[in-house]
């Protein structure tokens, strides 16, 4: 199923950018898990804008306890709910996640969230030009400028709410990643010829690993340099 999530037309999609949801940050040490597999749907607006379809959805999902799989999953589908999105895609997004998560994974809905994460060794690391590009995003992220952050997010992104995200909503003291971090999985090429360029999806960090929140956006390449754009950030 795809397509887009609104009042009338809501469906299940797997491209980068979209709601996962069962938050990414719940689940991503689960064996197996991808976040290019797991079940996503197309939601209005930024997860940080509390009158957008995304912020409400998001905003309702850090409230729910996030302690077992069963509970992710429950959470993700009260999220929904809470956006205003129809009970027929809600159950539809509940069966697709217990499929994932219980069929192909083999999980079960006991199974304890929030233990150790194994980072992948052995991936190709991004080319320098979006590596410093992405650096400079993080960075701003890290010393909390936020209104840089809003303009590299071509003014789409609200100060207090790039605030509340970091500070009040996921508080965590955040670093900057070490360059290994900052490898091609994190980078999806558009397939869109009106829109050329990457999406890239990458995790923020502390002094002990990946942080709870990541970034999303695009990268555009111009001659041998690269711009990124902020889209948002994401637990």
């Amino acid at each position: 199923m795809q397509g887009r999530a609104g009042p009338d037309h809501q469906a299940l999609a797997r491209v980068v950018g979209d709601h996962l949801i069962v938050l990414h940050s719940a689940v991503r040490a689960c064996a197996g898990y991808s976040r290019h597999d797991a079940p996503s749907i197309e939601m209005d607006g930024s997860s940080m804008a509390r009158d957008t379809e995304h912020g409400r959805a998001v905003t309702a999902q850090l409230t729910r306890r996030h302690g077992t799989l069963e509970e992710a999953i429950e959470s993700g589908a009260f999220a929904l709910g809470v956006a205003g999105v129809s009970k027929g895609i809600r159950r539809q997004a509940r069966a697709a996640c217990e499929d994932y998560f219980y069929n192909r994974l083999s999980l079960t809905p006991g199974d304890e969230l929030g233990g150790p994460e194994e980072i992948e060794e052995g991936l190709e690391l991004m080319p320098d030009g979006m590596y410093r590009a992405l650096e400079g995003i993080v960075e701003l992220v890290v010393d909390g400028e936020y209104g840089e952050l809003r303009a590299v997010s071509r003014d789409r992104l609200a100060i207090e709410d790039l605030r509340r995200r970091i500070e009040d909503d996921c508080p965590e003291s955040l670093v900057l990643p070490p360059r290994e971090i900052y490898r091609v999985e994190a980078i999806t090429k558009s397939d869109d010829p009106q829109t050329p360029g990457w999406a890239y999806f990458l995790e923020l960090w502390t002094e002990t690993g990946p942080a709870r929140l990541h970034i999303e956006g695009e990268l555009e390449e111009s001659g041998e340099r690269y711009t990124a754009t902020l889209d948002d950030i994401l637990p």
